[in-house]
């Protein structure tokens, strides 16, 4: 081995310290995006074992311990294939963005068993080498079977790249599996500079994948209400601007405004921690009665509001009954209180209805409906324009 070879084991070791930051940096501002640090942690500890068994354990050997060699490369073997499973693991959790399946975790005792394997019953490098590239293809395939799932603009650039680069090194270690297996393993500088660079593309194809990623969570915490998990006003004007859903089409348009009765005399008798929870659940029983194409937006405090495309006012109706009397039904304890709900209808059939007049109109009927005792509904139809 040579020294440059060796010394650019060490940079690689060093790059991949830098990148960790970075990942774990984007993983800070992307807000509980799964897989990020994951990526950088598994790679870094891939480098480490990798330089271990392919440099470190060549020039312990050359300066005569042979012994502290095979240790060296026993440790690097297992560090590099857990990396492996570790990239496996942050592919599949960023992808799917749920945690780990029983039968997926078990894949790294599973990875593990082979540089175990070889450590016990070989202990030479080209045992460890041999269960380094075994894992290592096996790992870019499960990458690459993952990373086809990334269809939608866009993370398909990315992450078509990151495929056409594992597939370009499961050639380069397929290659070195085959040498391994017939007992010629051994550190390969003539191609080393190649496997370098597509790792590197690899890490800045994931880096550009994590950055949308935290670039979509930084929007939707711009849009979103952060306690209740509804839209906010920014979020209801960007929906309004940016979609030609809630157009009036024959079914007409209903806007609800919903207000918690007597809300500030929770927060008083009983804490604002109290107030929050009552919101959460209030806004758990809304989502539930609503459709997915319905937008449901906190305005401010305890006022909410919510948008139906293509509702009748009879439905319209029903549906404000149903969450009047499912909120009404809300239990809470220590003190136990229940809260109710008041809440105005705005219709319109026509297509041309200026969206501001529905939100004052449905604020008319919520008065109406406060004045008149509160925990009911009250309906206003929006009067067709001049002809």
């Amino acid at each position: 081995m040579t020294t440059d070879f060796y010394h650019l084991l060490i940079s690689d070791c060093a790059l991949a310290a830098v990148l960790l930051g970075l990942f774990f940096y984007v993983s800070r501002v992307s807000r509980g995006v799964r897989g990020i640090t994951a990526w950088g942690v598994a790679h870094f500890v891939y480098s480490l074992g990798a330089a271990l068994l392919d440099g470190t354990a060549q020039v312990v050997s050359q300066s005569g311990s042979p012994e502290l060699a095979r240790v060296i490369a026993g440790l690097g073997g297992v560090l590099a294939c857990a990396g492996l499973i570790g990239l496996a693991w942050s592919v599949i959790q960023f992808v799917h963005q749920r945690a780990l399946l029983p039968v997926e975790r078990a894949l790294m005792p599973l990875a593990l068993a082979l540089p175990l394997g070889g450590w016990v019953l070989y202990g030479d490098s080209d045992a460890q080498g041999a269960a380094m590239s075994a894992v290592e293809v096996f790992a870019l395939a499960v990458m690459i079977w993952q990373l086809r799932l990334l269809r939608t603009g866009p993370d398909h650039v990315p992450a078509r790249l990151m495929m056409i680069a594992c597939v370009a090194l499961l050639y380069l270690y397929g290659r070195d599996l085959a040498h391994a297996l017939t007992g010629r393993y051994g550190p390969n500088p003539s191609w080393v500079n190649a496997d370098l660079s597509i790792w590197f593309m690899l890490n800045f194809c994931m880096l550009m994948l994590a950055s949308f990623r935290a670039a979509e969570s930084l929007r939707q915490s711009a849009l979103f209400d952060p306690l209740t998990g509804a839209l906010n006003r920014r979020g209801l004007d960007s929906e309004l601007r940016s979609s030609a859903r809630f157009v009036t089409l024959e079914g007409g348009l209903a806007v609800v405004a919903l207000d918690l009765d007597h809300f500030k005399a929770v927060n008083d008798h009983h804490g604002h921690q109290t107030g929050d929870r009552v919101l959460q659940r209030f806004s758990d029983v809304v989502r539930g009665c609503i459709r997915s194409d319905d937008l449901f937006v906190r305005l401010g405090g305890e006022e909410f509001m919510l948008v139906l495309r293509e509702t009748s006012p009879e439905v319209a109706h029903l549906l404000a009954e149903r969450i009047r009397t499912q909120v009404m039904s809300l239990e809470f304890a220590s003190p136990a209180f229940r809260i109710t709900v008041s809440l105005g209808i705005a219709h319109t059939r026509h297509r041309h209805t200026v969206f501001n007049d529905m939100m004052r109109l449905a604020d008319e009927a919520l008065y109406a409906a406060k004045r008149n005792g509160r925990n009911c509904i009250e309906l206003r139809l929006h009067p067709a324009p001049a002809r």
